[in-house]
């Protein structure tokens, strides 16, 4: 247990960080992730049944950046049914938790073991955004409530625009805050 933080160089000499857990350090970083999740997900804005303004994905993304793909993966799920276990707003709809699983494992591609950079930050939120709330939740939601997808899909790409500046500095400034954070407990680890 000498080392939470590993730096690792790549060919260009550009350092990437490479978190090293132990089991139960990996196990407590998810619980947390998962209860910011959670907690966030209580905070989020409702307007109507189409349209949500929610910050409930950034622990999902620093859980990707930190434990990677898979963890984020289920993070992002799991919190969503919590989530909806403790604040129903209706029935489970499988399209959308399947966003949210997805949405943790394409930032985790993007962002597990790697340096994080405002472009890698535009380009793993731009990624997930439109493939996760554009186009899988929207599409779900005109299945499960029978929008017309023109009717819903300009609203919905304008909700997300919204969010986008807010995702990309967080995933970038709370990334930057861990490799902080790691470090200086690397430090005193080695005293």
């Amino acid at each position: 247990m000498n080392s939470i933080v590993k730096k690792k160089s790549d060919v260009s000499g550009n350092s990437a960080n490479c978190f090293k857990f132990t089991p139960v350090q990996a196990l407590t970083f998810g619980a947390v992730f998962m209860a910011l999740r959670v907690v966030l997900g209580f905070l989020e804005i409702n307007i109507g049944d189409s349209y949500r303004i929610s910050f409930a994905l950034i622990p999902v993304t620093l859980s990707s950046y930190m434990l990677g793909p898979i963890t984020g993966g289920i993070i992002g799920a799991c919190g969503d049914l919590i989530t909806l276990l403790f604040k129903p707003t209706g029935a489970i709809n499988f399209g959308i938790l399947f966003a949210k699983t997805l949405w943790g494992i394409i930032m985790g591609l993007f962002l597990y073991k790697k340096k994080i950079t405002v472009p890698r930050a535009v380009i793993a939120n731009a990624a997930a955004i439109f493939v996760c709330n554009i186009i899988i939740t929207t599409v779900s939601l005109c299945i499960a409530y029978g929008y017309p997808f023109e009717v819903i899909i300009f609203a919905r790409v304008i909700t997300n625009l919204i969010i986008f500046v807010p995702y990309v500095a967080a995933t970038y400034y709370f990334a930057q805050l861990a490799e902080k954070i790691y470090g200086s407990m690397l430090k005193t680890q080695k005293q």
